[in-house]
């Protein structure tokens, strides 16, 4: 809720009072999503690929970081799953003969057990050499930062050359709002909110255009604005692939 409270405080210019008929309410336009990305990984900015107001699709490499320390524990991390893997089919061979010597009552349990013993630590040796190569890959993913969903890129703060520290206290990040749904905020009053419940069809109308929406939530708290304006707060997505900023003036008229 404080949120919603955050998105509505600068909007005193936002009429979202109810018109006479009831069958059309004021609001604004808010991104759908909105979320602000790092690398993960810390390293020297390679190269940016996007810049704000450019509009990416999901899996676009936003950043790159210099990857060659992370490609070198790669291959590090692949030499050893290698190795571990070799000795681990050396050590089943290895229990498979004593296996049959154990069958033909030539081995003691002890010694068997023993055999056993050592293939259980190779297989344990091996299991973390490949996670150890999981973790060394992902790793090197993450030194290209990728769009997660459609979006419209907001803001960058990465900078050509400059080393990104991703567990700094402000480590640099590309802010991406969701490209294609949007979201149109509104205050309405409890009898209006009671009836607003979420999947209800509304139509939206922005510039002259108008878009099929479907209530995704209502608040159950009354919120105010610092204009006065008090209501429960109404949440309507819609979709349209052109841009339409955050902040700018709708109507939503009502089933």
């Amino acid at each position: 809720m404080k949120k919603s409270i955050r998105m509505l405080a600068g909007a005193a210019a936002l009429a979202m009072t109810m018109a006479a008929a009831a069958d059309s309410l004021q609001g604004k336009i808010e991104w759908s999503r909105r979320v602000a990305l790092n690398t993960g990984v810390s390293g020297q900015v390679r190269a940016i690929h996007v810049t704000p107001g450019e509009a990416v699709v999901a899996g676009q490499v936003l950043v790159e970081l210099d990857p060659v320390l992370f490609q070198i524990r790669v291959r590090q991390a692949r030499s050893q799953a290698a190795l571990y893997a070799a000795e681990l089919d050396a050590q089943q061979a290895d229990f498979e003969r004593e296996q049959a010597l154990f069958d033909e009552g030539s081995l003691s349990t002890v010694q068997l057990k023993l055999e056993q013993l050592s293939l259980s630590r190779a297989l344990a040796a091996h299991t973390f050499a490949v996670l150890e190569l999981e973790r060394a890959q992902h790793r090197l993913d993450l030194t290209r930062l990728k769009a997660p969903f459609d979006a419209w890129v907001i803001e960058s703060s990465f900078e050509l050359g400059a080393y990104a520290a991703s567990d700094a206290e402000a480590p640099a990040t590309v802010i991406l709002a969701e490209r294609g749904v949007y979201a149109a905020h509104l205050l309405a009053d409890r009898a209006l909110a009671n009836r607003l419940v979420a999947g209800t069809a509304v139509t939206v109308r922005v510039s002259g255009q108008r878009f099929a929406g479907t209530v995704a939530g209502t608040g159950l708290e009354p919120t105010t604005t610092v204009d006065g304006v008090t209501g429960y707060l109404v949440t309507i997505r819609f979709e349209s692939r052109a841009l339409i900023r955050a902040g700018t003036p709708c109507a939503v008229d009502l089933p």
